[in-house]
């Protein structure tokens, strides 16, 4: 499990650029749904950002080795920074102080001097923050967006799994029955993704999953809504997901009663699983699971 002192020693190493730790450090966060941790990293990514930033605008071409050494261009790093603090304000469910980060997001074009790989780093946040945008009015309940963004992200793949987390997290949140779009897309949608290698849309993939029980639950279909759960766990033991895991645990406590023998000895074997790689069995029926 990650913490804060793994995370400062992180930090500290001296061969990767503190503003490239920090990026990698909120993913992880993002990960394990650490968004006290989230918050702490995403202010060192801007602190630090507009440290490097005043110093550029002071000496000029003196600093410019030491910006070398990071990976991506400085203002990346302005936006990456003000996205991270939208993501975790609506994660906890402050929809206006997520907008207003989306806002500085959305207009980079402060940056001085700006080269032609800055002014594509500001095009493309102007994008993220489009996205974005779109979330959070979904989540704060306004239903009748969800067409136009359904077309929103099926113009732009690389929006597809995140929109489908963004719209059945808000269905569950808003209570919203979207059984049509449900069986229309996630059935013929969902196997795709399932094949999908990479981390990050591995992380999305589950991060799905774990809407998709909680939407089915709402709408009554228990056994479909195990299923999901079961498929949750049984990638996110190979993952370092510990928190929705212990949430979806607890989610499927809740119906285990429903559950058939062959959804239980499933069950059963994801804990073993659990137990013999991860040595966290003995936190799943805590009573403070959150």
């Amino acid at each position: 499990m990650g913490n804060d002192i793994d995370n400062d020693v992180y930090l500290l190493s001296e061969h990767i650029h503190a503003l490239d730790k920090g990026f990698d450090l909120f993913r992880l966060s993002y990960r394990q749904n650490n968004w006290d941790e989230a918050d702490r990293i995403a202010n060192q990514i801007l602190s630090l950002a507009e440290h490097l930033y005043e110093n550029k605008k002071k000496w000029g071409e003196i600093v410019s080795p030491l910006n070398q050494m990071i990976k991506r261009p400085l203002i990346f790093y302005f936006g990456y920074g003000y996205l991270a603090k939208s993501i975790v304000y609506q994660k906890q469910g402050l929809f206006d102080r997520a907008r207003e980060y989306i806002a500085k997001y959305a207009d980079l074009g402060w940056y001085e001097n700006a080269t032609n790989e800055d002014i594509e780093e500001i095009e493309r946040f102007k994008g993220f923050s489009k996205a974005n945008g779109y979330a959070v009015d979904l989540l704060s309940g306004k239903r009748g967006l969800l067409k136009e963004y359904i077309d929103f992200i099926q113009d732009n793949d690389e929006e597809t799994l995140p929109g489908l987390i963004t719209i059945f997290e808000a269905a569950n949140l808003n209570e919203w029955n979207i059984d049509d779009y449900y069986y229309s897309s996630i059935p013929e949608q969902l196997d795709a993704f399932s094949e999908l290698e990479d981390l990050g849309n591995r992380v999305y993939y589950v991060k799905l999953l774990n809407q998709l029980a909680a939407y089915s639950l709402n709408q009554r279909r228990n056994d479909i809504a195990i299923n999901y759960m079961l498929d949750y766990m049984q990638i996110a033991v190979t993952m370092d997901l510990y928190r929705e895991f212990f949430t979806i645990i607890t989610m499927f406590e809740n119906v285990r009663p429903l559950a058939t023998t062959e959804q239980l000895s499933k069950y059963k074997n994801i804990l073993q699983e659990v137990h013999h790689e991860k040595s966290i069995s003995s936190y799943i029926y805590a009573d403070d699971i959150s």
